[in-house]
């Protein structure tokens, strides 16, 4: 991507890719780069779709989880390994919306408060816009701390509520309800803070 700019891109490690590079960079040699782990996830959402939509939950959990761990994998191989780039920062961000948006999409339909859930894909549904605007400007903005944990949020409350439905247990259900509307709070700080880079 020629000609682009992104704006408040680390390049230098967080604490916990460290930890991360420890256990699993090993694993993928040097000629794997981050691009092509945004591009498995990518590829790979459908599949966690269909397992969600038709509640194989035994499979479908532990595949969501190594798909949404995905991305923390590339943003750390991208760090750890000095392999920043404006495709991965404007698309790394996308593919987790498409993720996490679609499987919320499936569970509003029967499991989720629809007023949660479409808050958290409207809000998904701005960045997305917000950042295509950007891009036509030439402008490319890396997630922020906000937007990171808004993800890790997400993350965690959709497991729970694949937990509450596999062992059939409300309590899950109810930190999940919890967990997602504290990530429209950091979704809505990430919004705010996009250009300011916070």
């Amino acid at each position: 991507m020629r000609g682009v700019t992104i704006l408040h891109s680390r390049k230098e490690p967080y604490p916990h890719d460290y930890l991360i590079g420890r256990f699993f960079l090993w694993m993928f040699p040097k000629y794997i780069c981050p691009n092509h782990i945004t591009i498995f996830r990518m590829l790979a959402t459908p599949a966690v779709f269909f397992l969600v939509a038709t509640e194989r939950w035994a499979i479908g959990i532990p595949v969501f989880l190594i798909v949404a761990f995905t991305d923390v994998l590339d943003g750390t191989m991208a760090r750890m390994r000095n392999q920043v780039t404006a495709w991965g920062t404007m698309f790394d961000p996308l593919a987790d919306k498409f993720l996490v948006g679609g499987v919320l999409f499936i569970l509003i339909l029967k499991y989720v408060d629809i007023f949660i859930g479409g808050a958290i894909i409207f809000l998904e549904l701005i960045v997305i816009v917000g950042a295509w605007l950007k891009k036509k400007e030439g402008v490319v903005i890396s997630a922020s701390y906000w937007g990171k944990t808004k993800m890790v949020l997400q993350v965690l409350g959709i497991t729970l509520i694949l937990l509450s439905l596999y062992f059939s247990a409300p309590t899950f259900s109810l930190l999940a309800e919890w967990t997602l509307i504290l990530s429209i709070g950091f979704g809505v700080l990430s919004i705010l803070g996009k250009d300011s880079g916070i």
